[in-house]
Formats: structure tokens, C-alpha cells, sequence
């Protein structure tokens, strides 16, 4: 048996639209984040640890997703957040997984306040369909 193959064929999103994909894995980071601050309040730093790799995986997705040829000083700057989010994981104290956790936290609400405009825009063709570019399908 190979540790290393997935238990099951990773899943495929279909029809998520961009924005819901972008908040789906800020979904996924933030409940591992909170999952990992509890087993770190608990002493139990063996359980964080994946939980902790795996948000570093999909802020590195999110870092990916980034296109500096659309907006280069913002994308700049969001490059450098997840930059900072990183660094901040790294350090695996239960203070700086709290920062991580509210400014992704913050980062979120501003991407759902403006999913109805995004999904308006997917549907006008002024945005990509998700379906057409190369997405992250597991991040579990």
C-alpha cells in the first residue's frame, strides 16, 4: 500500500463559480486554523501540525491564484499577506495562529460582500468561468 496515494479520487468542482471557490478555501483554512488553536490549548501540537501544513498549502493555492498582470500593486500586496500569513504559521504559537485566523477571517467577509458582484460578472463573461481554469481539487 503507498502512503502516499490518496484514499479516493480527489473531487471535482463542477460548477463553482470563481468567488465560491475562493471562499471555499478560505472556508477550509479557517476551520483548520480553529481546529489547530484548540489542539494547540490543549498541548496537543502532534494533532495542529497537519492542520497547520495543510492552511500553508492552501494559502500557498491562494498565493498562486494571484495575477499581478490584472493589478500589480494589489496583487503585491495580497503576495505579501500570504506572505506574512506564512511566516506567522511557521511560529505555531497559539497567538500568532489567532492573528492568521482573524485577518483571513476579515479577508473573507470582503470576498463575500462582493460574491453577488463577482457571480454577476462570471455570468456576463466579464470573468472567466472557474470551470475553465485550473483549480486546486483537494485540499484535504
Amino acid at each position: 500500500m503507498n502512503p502516499y496515494r490518496p484514499k479516493s479520487p480527489a473531487p471535482i468542482a463542477i460548477g463553482m463559480t470563481r468567488i465560491d471557490t475562493l471562499l471555499a478555501l478560505y472556508d477550509g483554512a479557517i476551520e483548520r486554523l480553529r481546529k489547530a488553536i484548540l489542539f494547540l490549548q490543549v498541548g496537543n501540537q502532534p494533532q495542529a501540525m497537519p492542520l497547520i501544513a495543510k492552511v500553508q498549502l492552501i494559502i500557498s493555492e491562494l498565493a498562486a491564484g494571484v495575477r499581478l498582470d490584472v493589478d500589480e500593486t494589489l496583487g503585491t500586496n495580497y503576495l505579501r499577506l500570504y506572505e506574512f500569513f506564512v511566516y506567522k504559521l511557521s511560529k505555531v504559537t497559539i497567538p500568532d495562529l489567532q492573528e492568521v485566523l482573524k485577518l483571513m477571517g476579515i479577508l473573507r467577509e470582503g470576498f463575500l460582500s462582493i460574491r453577488e458582484e463577482a457571480l454577476a460578472m462570471e455570468r456576463r463573461g466579464e470573468l472567466a468561468p472557474a470551470d475553465s481554469l485550473q483549480l486546486l481539487c483537494e485540499t484535504a
